[in-house]
């Protein structure tokens, strides 16, 4: 006989201080990462000069697919990741989904580390990109493991720098662009004609959106359903112009073939910046971008999985602490995780397309809890940040929805079909534990969702 599971929402907590421009340096901090200085060239392989046109989509595209979550934002304070928001609006099994799942997904972020890797290598070309990839995972897992959180304390510092840089460089970019990525006659424009282009479109896609993870610091923010959506969007132009602009940039400076399946941005800011320039670029603009992306994903792992154990979804036994207060097995398993792919030569586009298939349950759970806020907490609904009917907010989830399937159809397509199961079986298992252990009972969840007003 199962036993039955108690699910209690924590008591509301006094606002906050983040205001609208620390949110807004959250979530570009977020969503500026390895995926913008690697995906470039391999997305170029794909569709030629009109990479720009698919950087555009996909920036467009992926403010579409994560727009539910920043009504979501403007509904609700929220805070505790996607584990506490799906466990209140849908079922503990939902909840224990997104647990095994964000376990899995760590991989992805094994892709910072092989760009880092990437990078160094091109500045110091005698040491391999894989020996720089992994000596950087040691470095910084055992900086946390000693308590260590590397670049916490500068974090907004080094954004700003980041941001600087990438708006200075593809200012300057666009005044040297020399090849002929406006012309929609030339033959290396849509090389690869409507697939290619859609292929191009759906690899950048998922680099695109990450500021939305910023609505789950509801608990940080001074008034979390006014600034969320406010952040939020005003991530959206700013990224829109450095992704789109930095396309144009490194594939419309050097040569065709320079730019075309290139493994960083590095061969047009070579060509177009005198040397101590290009340097400086390397360090404050992509190598920025990498380790404050790879330090805040290692610093912040441990939260997740420390409150399901505590709930009752993994073992107790990995809420053990060092002397530092950190949780050594958790630390463990990202160092594994993280160390997987580069000893086993996996690539970024392919680990990209990978976490694209984990993505999708995660997606879709999150999507049917968002369509549920109406029925849940009604009056909070009522006073929306948007204003919004039931009607538009279901065809938000539902355009959502389909941009998460689409994206998981062609992951599973485009796989090596090794990759391919191996990725929809990790789904399925995490579905399946999820369902089991809540069926089983006795698990204890506590989560953090909290109209503006009490209903």
């Amino acid at each position: 006989m199962s036993r039955q599971n108690n699910i209690i929402n924590k008591p509301e907590p006094a606002p906050g201080t983040l205001g609208k421009l620390d949110l807004f340096g959250i979530g570009f901090g977020a969503v500026v990462g390895a995926g913008m200085v690697t995906l470039m060239g391999p997305a170029m392989a794909y569709t030629g000069y009109s990479v720009w046109l698919a950087m555009l989509l996909a920036t467009v595209l992926a403010l579409v697919m994560i727009f539910p979550y920043i009504i979501l934002g403007g509904t609700l304070r929220v805070a505790g990741g996607q584990y506490s928001v799906v466990t209140n609006l849908t079922s503990p099994s939902a909840g224990g989904l997104v647990i095994y799942s964000n376990l899995i997904f760590t991989v992805q972020f094994s892709t910072f580390a092989m760009a880092f890797g990437l990078y160094m290598n091109m500045v110091l070309p005698t040491v391999s990109a894989k020996i720089f990839g992994i000596t950087i995972i040691f470095l910084l897992v055992g900086l946390n493991l000693l308590g260590i959180n590397a670049f916490a304390k500068i974090n907004n510092l080094m954004s700003g720098i980041l941001l600087v840089s990438m708006v200075a460089y593809d200012i300057y970019g666009l005044t040297q662009i020399n090849q002929p990525i406006f012309d929609f006659s030339s033959s290396q424009m849509f090389t690869g004609g409507f697939k290619g282009f859609f292929l191009a479109t759906f690899l950048l896609i998922n680099c695109c959106h990450g500021y939305y993870g910023l609505i789950y610091f509801g608990k940080e923010a001074k008034s979390a359903t006014k600034d969320m959506p406010f952040a939020c969007l005003m991530c959206f132009p700013v990224v829109v112009f450095i992704y789109v602009t930095l396309a144009m940039v490194t594939s419309g400076t050097v040569p065709y073939e320079n730019a075309n399946g290139a493994a960083t941005i590095l061969p047009a800011a070579l060509a177009i910046l005198p040397k101590p320039v290009y340097y400086a670029f390397v360090v404050g603009g992509p190598i920025m971008a990498i380790l404050t992306t790879l330090n805040s994903s290692i610093a912040s792992f441990r939260f997740q999985p420390t409150q399901a154990a505590k709930d009752g979804w993994l073992p107790k036994a990995i809420l053990k602490e060092n002397r530092f207060g950190m949780p050594p097995i958790q630390l463990l398993f990202m160092l594994i995780m993280l160390l997987i792919p580069i000893v086993f030569n996996v690539s970024i586009v392919t680990i990209n397309y990978i976490s694209q298939i984990i993505m999708f349950g995660l997606g879709i759970a999150t999507l049917i809890g968002i369509a549920r806020i109406p029925k849940l907490y009604p009056e909070a609904w009522k006073k929306n940040s948007f204003h919004m009917s039931k009607t538009a907010l279901w065809i938000s989830v539902l355009l959502s929805a389909t941009l998460y399937t689409i994206n998981f159809v062609k992951a599973v397509i485009v796989l090596e079909p090794i990759y391919a199961v191996i990725a929809v079986v990790a789904m399925v298992v995490a579905l399946v534990l999820g369902k089991v252990i809540a069926d089983r009972g006795g698990l204890h969840i506590e989560t953090s969702v909290w109209p503006p007003k009490s209903e």
